[in-house]
């Protein structure tokens, strides 16, 4: 790569964002910047520190105060991502669960996730995840539907990764470079300009040569690599010297609220088939999230809209059902940083349950196109399963769920659990 290209390339992609730090994340201190950018007992066990978990507790604490009985056969409100991940949250697909006129749901779940994913000269994400999400419906009339969900995220170096460890050695699987890296700790960064550090690491112009060489896979204890750019430099490859390139991903835990969504349902009654294949109705659902307020990922996320629809079967006690949903979501932004972000992405949402004696047994898959373009292994389509159930536990429905992602792994957390209260009115 000649060194026009390489400024041509610095130019362009320069202030898109964050400029030439990067992201990164990792102990308490700022860590090296990025170059020129998965029962009960597990959830109360900690992922949080000090506050964050109390914070947290009290909002279920406050909130299960409200829930005023509820049929389950809806999908399950868990995100399948990680917002340190994807960077945008997938908008998946909905429905499936009755409601009448003037009836209200009121919902709570918590979602917990693992992430562990690397590529060489692209991005290092580990870290764990809990989302909170409380919501409430209302049935305008037996065919319309409006609601809202109000999430509330915390990231953190989290508790399992030992345990996780230990898991993978008993079962054989390799560690994909985990015991590399300081467990328990936060450790995020995205390295847009991986590909190309070896020539720009030749530009001493750019470099102070006390930093060199870069040894990649980044290490969190690796010292900092700054571009130190002299402004006729700046000029030459396009870049506004009055502009400070910024890092605003801090080390320490993190928790702030989430995109807040919401979504208009419209119940379409159909009658087609019999037994097993036959079709009871369908739902069109129309999805809007309003940008995240947090800095969870240094910056908001965007606005975004989907629409999205699921057909379903009869259901019946002592027998099996079905849910097929499938949804096209629309982004407000298309860059983060040096990343570039596709605009549209679908994702598709089959899932199959039987109605044990009142205990819903199922299994959910969700599929989403790539969350980013052209990186690697970050670039990947997603792959999850779900497997959990439900029942009536007094005047509640219960839903436990385990999420554990196959086939493409860069893109999705290594496992993920769920947890969830639902009430209707």
């Amino acid at each position: 790569m000649d060194r026009q290209k390489i400024s041509r390339l610095i130019g362009r992609n320069w202030w898109n964002g964050v400029g030439g730090t990067g992201i990164s994340t990792g102990s308490g201190r700022r860590q090296p910047p990025l170059y020129v950018g998965q029962f009960c007992r597990l959830l109360s066990a900690g992922l949080l520190l000090q506050n964050t978990l109390l914070k947290g507790s009290l909002l279920l604490v406050a909130f299960l105060t409200l829930l005023l009985p509820s049929a389950a056969r809806a999908y399950i409100e868990f995100p399948y991502a990680a917002t340190f991940q994807t960077i945008r949250m997938p908008h998946l697909p909905r429905g499936g669960e009755p409601w009448k006129e003037n009836q209200w749901e009121l919902m709570l779940s918590a979602g917990w996730m693992n992430v562990w994913s690397i590529q060489s000269d692209r991005f290092i994400m580990d870290g764990e995840e809990l989302t909170f999400n409380a919501a409430i419906s209302y049935g305008i009339t037996d065919r319309v539907r409006m609601g809202v969900v109000f999430p509330y995220v915390v990231q953190g170096g989290g508790i399992m990764d030992s345990s996780i460890e230990r898991f993978h050695s008993v079962i054989g699987v390799t560690q994909g470079q985990r015991d590399r890296f300081p467990r328990n700790r936060l450790n995020v960064s995205y390295e847009p300009l991986g590909e190309i550090y070896p020539f720009l690491m030749r530009l001493e112009r750019f470099l102070e040569a006390k930093y060199l060489p870069r040894a990649y896979p980044r290490n969190p204890l690796d010292p900092p690599i700054d571009l130190q750019l002299e402004p006729e430099s700046l000029y030459l490859a396009g870049i506004d010297p009055a502009r400070i390139p910024e890092d605003t991903m801090g080390g320490s835990n993190r928790s702030g609220p989430g995109q807040v969504r919401f979504y208009i349902d419209y119940g379409i009654p159909v009658s087609y088939g019999s037994g097993f294949a036959s079709v009871e109705g369908a739902v069109v659902s129309l999805q809007a999230a309003r940008q995240s307020s947090s800095s969870l990922i240094g910056g908001g996320t965007g606005n975004s809209a989907s629409v999205s629809l699921a057909f379903f079967s009869p259901r019946a006690p002592n027998n099996a059902y079905w849910v097929m949903g499938v949804s096209y979501s629309a982004f407000e932004r298309s860059e983060f940083r040096l990343l570039e972000l596709p605009a549209q992405q679908w994702s598709i949402r089959p899932r199959i349950g039987y109605d044990l004696d009142g205990v819903d047994l199922f299994m959910e898959y969700v599929f989403f196109t790539s969350p980013v373009k052209d990186f690697g292994k970050l670039s990947a389509d997603a792959h999850q399963i779900g497997l959990g159930l439900g029942t009536d536990v007094g005047a509640y429905r219960l839903e436990v769920a385990i999420i554990e992602n196959f086939l493409t792994y860069s893109t999705t957390p290594d496992v993920g659990m769920h947890l969830a209260l639902r009430r209707t009115l």
